[in-house]
């Protein structure tokens, strides 16, 4: 599955972020997804934080009729 390294802690899988709380577990995370599936390495690596990648822009939080 691919992934992109954020940033030291960071590490991005599809449209999910997930931060870690060293960037050894980081590590971990990212070789694990790319090898099995990302659901078992969410339960094994947990992440201190994760978020959308795609937040929603201030006009899509509230539509204007």
């Amino acid at each position: 599955m691919p992934n992109i390294r954020i940033s030291p802690t960071e590490v991005q899988v599809d449209d999910t972020i997930y931060t870690f709380e060293s960037a050894g577990v980081a590590d971990d995370f990212e070789a694990c997804v790319a090898t099995v599936d990302v659901s078992h390495c969410v339960s094994k690596y947990l992440s201190i934080d994760k978020r959308s990648a795609h937040p929603l822009a201030p006009d899509d939080e509230f539509p204007v009729d």
